[in-house]
C-alpha cells in the first residue's frame, strides 16, 4: 500500500479526511507572528460585518428558507386575514393670513398659519371633542388610555399644494364614527378661533372708545384756547358761531416736527390700549385650564404611570388565572390578586385625585406665563414709544424757542392753532381705528369651512398589499436573522482571517477538503476528484513545509495532532502529515493514534486495532509487537488497541514518556492523534509528552470559544501550542485564493 496518496486498499481517499482543509502561511510569516506569541488574536471581538453575514446565510440556507418561506406565507395570511379596513374623512378649510386694517401683523403670516395648524391638534380643540358623550362611547376612543395624544396622532392636518386651502383628515375602522369625528374637531377649533377673536376685538374697541372721549375733551379744551387768543389779538371768534368747526391748518414752520410727534403719540395711545386690555386680561380673568389637558398631564406622571403598569400585567395575569386555576375566581390566588387589583385601582384614582390641583395650576401657571411675557414685550415697546415721543417734544421744544425770538405776537396764536388742528388729526385718527375694529367684526372670517366632511363610502385599502408584503418579507427573513444571532452567539470558524483575529494562536494552514465521489458520471466524477485530491495533497505538503521551515520547529520530533472537540478532522491532518513527512524527508516516521477511546487510525488505513497502544502502556505486549510496519516502508503504525480500563490510569504511571524515549532514537518524525483536549483530559498528557502541538479547528463546526480553552488549558498543562490549522476549506475556494500548480506525474 503506497504511501504517496494515503488511500485505502481499494484506492478510494480515506473517508476521515473528507471532514478537512486549511490555508496556509508562508514560514516567514509564521515564523514573525510565533515570536510575539499572539498572531492575530489582538482583536477578540467579531461583529455583524459583510463576510460574516453571508457565512451565517450560507451555513443555514437550506433550513432558513423553506421556514423563512413558511412563516412569510403564514405572515401574509395572518395580515389578509386580521385586515381591518379603514374609512378617511376629510373636511376642507381655508386659512387666510392675519388682518391688518389696525394692528400690522407682527411676524410672517405662515407662522399664523402654522399655529392655526398647532392649535387644531391641541388639547384645546381636542379635549372637548373627546368629552362629548358620542364621541367617548366610541369603540376606538374607548380602547384608548390617552385619547387625546391618541386622537392628536390620527387627525391629520394637510396644506393643498400651495394654496391657502387645508384639508383635516381621520382614518377609522367605522365610516359614520369618521365623519362625526371630523366634524367635532372642525366645530371646536372653529368656535375657539371666533371666541377668542370677537372677545379680543371688543377688549380692544372699549379702550379705544376712552381714549378718543379723552382726546376729545383735549381738542376741546385747545379750541377755548384759541378762541381766547384770537379775541385778544383780532377781535372776533375764529369759530363763529359753530364751535365744532374744525379750524384749517395753518402754515407752520414746525409742521413736519409737529406730525412726527402726532404719529408718535397715536401710535402710543393705541399700544396703550393693547396694554390696558392685556393687563386686564392676565389681573382679572382667571385662566381656565381644560380637563384634557390635566389629564394628559396626570397620565404622563412617572407615578401614575408606574401604578398603571403594574395594573396592566396583574389584569393580565388575572384573566390567565381564569382558565388555569381549577376553582376559577373561587381560587386562593385569584381572589388575592383581585384583591390586590382593586386595591390599586383606589390608590390609582386617590393619586389622580391628589396630583388633579397640582397639575391644573401648574398648567395655569405655565400659560400665565406666556401672557406675562406678551405683557412684558409689549411694555418694552411702548417704552420705545414713550421715548420717541418724548425726543420729538423737546426737539419742538427748541425749535419753538427759536422761532419765537423772529416772530411777532401772533406767534402764539398760531401755533396754538396748529397745535389744535394737529390733536383734531389725532381724534380723527383714533375715531377710524374704532370705525375700522367695527368693520373687521363685520369682516369674513380668517378661517372659513370650504367643504365639510362627509361619511367615506369605500375604505382607502380593499386589500393592505403593502402590509402584506412587509409582513411576508419580516416572516421570510426572520429566521435568516435568527441565524445570524446564532452564529454570533456560537462564533463558528468561518474562514483563515477570523480565526487568526480571535484566535490567541497563529494560522499556520488550511487544509483543502478531501474528495467524495458524487457524481453519476463516473468518468467525469474520477477527473474530477483526481484534481481534488491533488489540492488535498498540495494543502497537507504546504502544512509539513511551513512547520519544517520554521525556526522554533526544527528540531521537533515528536508533534501532538489535537483539537478542541470531535469531528474537527485531526485524524486525517495526522495520517497525512505523517505521510507527508516520511515521503518528504525519506526518512522514517511513526504514527502513534493515542485516541484510545474512539480510535480512527486503524479504520482509516484498514489494519488492526490491536495489540496497541493500551496493551504496550499495561504491559501487555512489547513496542515491536505493536507497531505495524507493513502498511508503508517509510511509515509505521502503532494503533490505539483495546482499553479495558482508564486511559487516565495507563498514561499516569510514566510508561508513556518511556515510549517516547524509545521511539525518538528510532524515527524522525512522530506524529501523535490524540484525543479531543475538552472532551478527554489525557490529551493533555500526550500534549505535555510531546515536543509540540497542533490544533486543529474545522470549518463551520469549530467554536471559538472552545478553541481559545483548548489553548488555554495546553498552555496551562505545559504543552507547547505551536498553531491552529483550519481544516475543511472547499477545495475551489482552497485553490481560487492560492491557484493550483500541479506537476506530471510518471
Amino acid at each position: 500500500m503506497s504511501e504517496k496518496n494515503a488511500t485505502s486498499s481499494n484506492g478510494t481517499p480515506f473517508q476521515a479526511a473528507s471532514n478537512g482543509s486549511i490555508t496556509v502561511l508562508d514560514s516567514r510569516s509564521y515564523a514573525a507572528q510565533g515570536a510575539n506569541g499572539s498572531g492575530f488574536g489582538g482583536q477578540s471581538g467579531q461583529g455583524f460585518t459583510l463576510s460574516f453575514v453571508l457565512n451565517a446565510l450560507r451555513q443555514w440556507w437550506k433550513l432558513a428558507v423553506p421556514i423563512g418561506l413558511l412563516l412569510g406565507a403564514a405572515a401574509g395570511g395572518s395580515i389578509y386575514w386580521l385586515f381591518e379596513p379603514v374609512y378617511q374623512a376629510e373636511a376642507w378649510l381655508q386659512i387666510l393670513g392675519p388682518q391688518q386694517l389696525v394692528f400690522p401683523a407682527e411676524g410672517d403670516s405662515r407662522v399664523f398659519v402654522e399655529t392655526q395648524v398647532q392649535t387644531i391638534k391641541s388639547p384645546l380643540v381636542l379635549g372637548p371633542v373627546v368629552s362629548k358623550p358620542e364621541i367617548a362611547e366610541m369603540e376606538e376612543v374607548k380602547r384608548e388610555e390617552w385619547p387625546i395624544e391618541w386622537l392628536r396622532k390620527k387627525v391629520k392636518v394637510q396644506a393643498l399644494g400651495g394654496s391657502e386651502l387645508y384639508t383635516i383628515s381621520f382614518e377609522g375602522t367605522n365610516a359614520a364614527d369618521s365623519k362625526e369625528i371630523v366634524e367635532e374637531v372642525v366645530n371646536s377649533y372653529l368656535n375657539l378661533q371666533a371666541q377668542e377673536d370677537a372677545e379680543r376685538t371688543q377688549r380692544v374697541i372699549e379702550l379705544l372708545e376712552d381714549e378718543r372721549e379723552r382726546q376729545f375733551a383735549k381738542v376741546d379744551q385747545s379750541r377755548g384756547i384759541v378762541r381766547e387768543l384770537s379775541l385778544q389779538a383780532t377781535g372776533r371768534d375764529p369759530f363763529g358761531q359753530r364751535p365744532e368747526q374744525t379750524i384749517s391748518a395753518v402754515e407752520h414752520p414746525l409742521q413736519e416736527l409737529r406730525r412726527q410727534l402726532t404719529t408718535a403719540e397715536a401710535e402710543r395711545g393705541l399700544l396703550e390700549a393693547k396694554i390696558k386690555d392685556s393687563e386686564k386680561v392676565v389681573g382679572d380673568q382667571q385662566i381656565e385650564v381644560a380637563d384634557a389637558m390635566v389629564e394628559k398631564e396626570i397620565s404622563e406622571h412617572p407615578e401614575v404611570q408606574g401604578l398603571k403598569l403594574a395594573l396592566s400585567g396583574n389584569r393580565a395575569r388575572l384573566r390567565g388565572y381564569e382558565t388555569k386555576l381549577a376553582d376559577g375566581e373561587k381560587d386562593p390566588i385569584y381572589q388575592s390578586l383581585s384583591t390586590r387589583i382593586d386595591e390599586d385601582e383606589k390608590r390609582l384614582e386617590e393619586i389622580r385625585n391628589k396630583l388633579r390641583p397640582e397639575v391644573a395650576e401648574d398648567i395655569r401657571g405655565a400659560l400665565d406665563g406666556q401672557r406675562k411675557e406678551e405683557l412684558a414685550r409689549m411694555q418694552d415697546q411702548l417704552r420705545s414709544y414713550t421715548l420717541l415721543e418724548e425726543f420729538y417734544k423737546e426737539k419742538y421744544k427748541e425749535e419753538l424757542e427759536s422761532v419765537q425770538r423772529f416772530t411777532g405776537e401772533t406767534f402764539e396764536l398760531k401755533s396754538k392753532q396748529t397745535d389744535l388742528s394737529l390733536e383734531e388729526q389725532v381724534f380723527e385718527l383714533i375715531a377710524l381705528r374704532v370705525t375700522k375694529l367695527r368693520t373687521e367684526q363685520r369682516a369674513p372670517a380668517r378661517v372659513t369651512l370650504r367643504q365639510q366632511a362627509e361619511t367615506p363610502k369605500k375604505p382607502v385599502e380593499v386589500v393592505p398589499y403593502k402590509q402584506i408584503l412587509l409582513g411576508s418579507l419580516a416572516g421570510l427573513c426572520l429566521p435568516f436573522g435568527l441565524a445570524v444571532l446564532w452564529e454570533r452567539v456560537v462564533r463558528r470558524v468561518s474562514d483563515a482571517r477570523q480565526l487568526g483575529q480571535q484566535s490567541q494562536l497563529p494560522v499556520v494552514g488550511e487544509i483543502a477538503r478531501l474528495p467524495v465521489r458524487t457524481s453519476v458520471f463516473p468518468r467525469s466524477s474520477s477527473q474530477r476528484m483526481g484534481q481534488d485530491l491533488r489540492v488535498f495533497e498540495e494543502s497537507v505538503d504546504s502544512l509539513r513545509t511551513c512547520l519544517a521551515l520554521s525556526e522554533p520547529l526544527r528540531d521537533v520530533k515528536v508533534l501532538a495532532v489535537t483539537s478542541a472537540a470531535n469531528n474537527e478532522g485531526k485524524t486525517s491532518v495526522a495520517v497525512q502529515l505523517a505521510v507527508s513527512s516520511a515521503r518528504a524527508s525519506g526518512e522514517m516516521a511513526l504514527l502513534i493514534d493515542g485516541d484510545m477511546r474512539s480510535p480512527d487510525v486503524h479504520k482509516v488505513l484498514e489494519t488492526r486495532l490491536g495489540p496497541g497502544l493500551a496493551e504496550v502502556l499495561n504491559g501487555e505486549c512489547t513496542l515491536e509487537e505493536a507497531i505495524i510496519t507493513d502498511w508503508s516502508s517509510r511509515v509505521h503504525i502503532l494503533p490505539a488497541g483495546k482499553l479495558r480500563g482508564s486511559p487516565h490510569k495507563l498514561l499516569g504511571n510514566g510508561a508513556l514518556k518511556s515510549l517516547l524515549e524509545t521511539v525518538r532514537s528510532s524515527y524522525r518524525h512522530v506524529v501523535i492523534d490524540t484525543p479531543p483536549i475538552l472532551a478527554a483530559g489525557e490529551a493533555l498528557v500526550f500534549a505535555r509528552a510531546a515536543d509540540a502541538s497542533l490544533i486543529c479547528a474545522m470549518r463551520d463546526v469549530s467554536r471559538m470559544d472552545q478553541i481559545n480553552t483548548a489553548h488555554d488549558r495546553l498552555k496551562g498543562a505545559g504543552g507547547n501550542p505551536v498553531g491552529v490549522v483550519l481544516n475543511g476549506v472547499p477545495t475551489k475556494q482552497y485553490a481560487y485564493r492560492y491557484g493550483t500548480y500541479d506537476y506530471h506525474r510518471a
